[in-house]
């Protein structure tokens, strides 16, 4: 019976090594995800301001009421925080970017997210080089580190 169990055990830890990887690349997805839509609201902020000069308040309830930023009692735009799958530089850019918003006249404003929206999409460029040159490593990786430990407990 015991035998048994370590045989079990043994199998487990290459899966868990797996699903360890596996969690590495929903996590590099989810990144990649959040610049993603990060790049989508700036645009769609851009475009109302250009072309509908919408006050940011009517805005900021506008894209809540379309879940495209989360809603905060009280809360503005230059409020939004940013997305947790970010990272460090990215979220501290984020916060640069939407705490200035509504400082300039539109044409300035336009102008301000453009220059944001561009550093994103270069962010979400070097992510997406970094996740090809990754493509399959951390399933792989997992495994074997999973295969070690299963060799040590032999």
């Amino acid at each position: 019976m015991s035998d048994l169990l370590r045989g079990f055990g043994l199998f487990l830890l290459p899966l868990c090594g797996w699903l360890a990887g596996d969690a590495v690349q929903a996590k590099t997805a989810q990144h990649l995800a959040a610049l993603q839509r990060t790049i989508e609201l700036l645009q769609r902020i851009r475009q109302e301001i250009q072309y509908r000069r919408a006050d940011l308040q009517s805005l900021y309830r506008q894209l809540c009421h379309e879940d495209l930023v989360p809603q905060i009692p009280g809360g503005t735009l230059q409020q939004l925080p940013a997305p947790e799958q970010l990272s460090a530089a990215e979220r501290a850019c984020f916060t640069e970017c939407f705490c200035g918003i509504g400082r300039a006249e539109a044409a300035q404003e336009c102008e301000r997210l453009s220059y944001y929206t561009a550093r994103f999409e270069d962010y979400l460029q070097q992510a997406r080089r970094t996740a090809q040159r990754q493509a399959g490593l951390p399933h792989r990786l997992g495994l074997a580190g999973g295969m070690m430990l299963a060799l040590l407990f032999l």
